[in-house]
């Protein structure tokens, strides 16, 4: 069948590598700054004051920033990496439900992961702004801060390009709901 004007391809080897490459930068992108983030915390983001024996986290001695953090950056990291996998894995599914439920996970967990960059961006640099610390690494903090306000970014372009990605099915299925009743009107002749 030949692919005429926008209709979509009805193939399913058919692989985009535009957006492929697109979300794989953009992907690659929100890799490093989680690993900057979770990175600079859990190296630098705990000091020992001389007056105690434990570790305590530098955004104000709240462990809970620091965790939160952590748990963020490695959420994103993991998802950094299943998520180019899933991008080429569904080109080869058949049933239009799966990659429909595959490009929804997509657009619902980028836009979730952008809240949550939101969140940690908000806590971090509240925090950051109480603490008054000689002993704290300040350059670690401040990357934290600026990589986790850098993750919003990435991940809201990426909740875009999956909004887009969504919106294209819906249009390929609306597409594809008009021309069935044309197939089998049109079955005989020919």
């Amino acid at each position: 069948m030949e692919n005429t004007g926008n209709l979509p391809s009805l193939d399913n080897d058919s692989f985009d590598w535009r957006r492929f490459i697109k979300q794989t930068v953009l992907r690659t992108l929100c890799w490093v700054f989680a690993i900057v983030v979770f990175g600079t915390i859990s190296d630098q983001g705990y000091y020992s004051p001389t007056s105690k024996t434990n570790a305590t986290c530098m955004f104000n001695n709240n462990e809970c920033a620091c965790s939160y953090a952590v748990g963020v950056g490695v959420l994103a990291f993991v998802a950094c990496v299943v998520f180019p996998i899933l991008d080429v894995i569904i080109s080869k599914i058949s049933s239009a439900t799966a990659k429909d439920r595959i490009v929804k996970g997509d657009l619902a967990f980028s836009a979730a992961m952008t809240f949550l960059w939101f969140i940690c961006f908000c806590v971090l640099l509240n925090q950051w702004t109480r603490t008054n610390s000689e002993y704290v690494m300040a350059d670690a903090a401040r990357a934290a801060v600026a990589f986790s306000f850098f993750s919003i970014i990435t991940w809201a372009v990426l909740a875009y390009v999956a909004y887009g990605r969504y919106n294209v099915n819906l249009n390929t299925c609306e597409w594809l709901t008009a021309l069935f009743p044309r197939i089998i009107g049109n079955g005989n002749s020919e």
